[in-house]
């Protein structure tokens, strides 16, 4: 073997790279901004005037069948409205950036980022002008989320959420479901689907499909199992 060989080989290694810490990954939306439970509150006095304003708007899912709930509370999405802004699934769907509940005397915004909330709020106050007025603007974090959601003192038993909670929860997570593009559907919405009979059909055997596999999963306290029979009410499939 030649000199010049040997050195090579006997040269020292560089030390490897020294992977991420999980704890530094961070979370980001499609958009690319960090991943944050934020939200917005504001006081109206004219519920019906809002909403004729914001379905008027077009990229508000208050459709004319949007029933309000028992307390008079109306769940509805606010969708992408950038132009020339892609879907994340299909250049057909909309994306939902934001959820938002119309009560009688509030109008509450959620979204998973700063820019998504500021982007409605936005949207919001140039609709609605001084119809609405802000009462407060809250953010939390992931990371923050996670440790609140953790019990300070280690527990005898295995922490569960209270049923009530769960139950909010998953109500929630049902009805972000019939805003959001669904590639099943060609990138629709359930509640967009839903508007022609073929996509009814689909829908109902997207709801069929989930709840057969629901039942393959065993079912334990304090986890999450959204009842998509309460889909077919929502969307008026039954």
């Amino acid at each position: 073997m030649s000199k010049k060989r040997r050195k090579r080989r006997d040269r020292p290694r560089k030390p490897a790279r020294s992977r991420r810490p999980v704890g530094s990954v961070q979370l980001v939306t499609p958009e690319g901004d960090a991943l944050v439970f934020t939200n917005a509150h504001y006081q109206h006095a004219g519920l019906e005037e809002i909403r004729q304003i914001l379905k008027q708007a077009g990229d508000f899912s208050l459709e004319d069948d949007l029933a309000p709930e028992p307390d008079g509370s109306l769940h509805f999405a606010w969708y992408e409205t950038r132009p020339g802004a892609r879907s994340l699934f299909s250049p057909v769907g909309r994306r939902v950036l934001a959820n938002l509940t119309l009560t009688p005397t509030t109008l509450e915004v959620e979204a998973m980022s700063q820019q998504r909330l500021n982007d409605c709020s936005q949207r919001l106050e140039q609709l609605l002008g001084d119809r609405i007025r802000l009462l407060e603007r809250k953010a939390k974090s992931v990371s923050q989320a996670l440790r609140e959601s953790k019990p300070r003192a280690e527990p005898k038993e295995p922490f569960m959420p209270p049923p009530e909670v769960i139950a909010e929860i998953e109500d929630k997570m049902l009805r972000r479901w019939i805003d959001d593009s669904i590639p099943a559907l060609g990138g629709l919405t359930p509640r967009e689907a839903v508007k022609t009979p073929e996509g009814r059909r689909r829908v109902l055997e997207l709801i069929d499909e989930a709840r057969q596999m629901q039942k393959m999963i065993p079912k334990t306290p304090g986890t999450f199992a959204p009842d998509y029979r309460k889909v077919k009410k929502m969307l008026g499939l039954e």
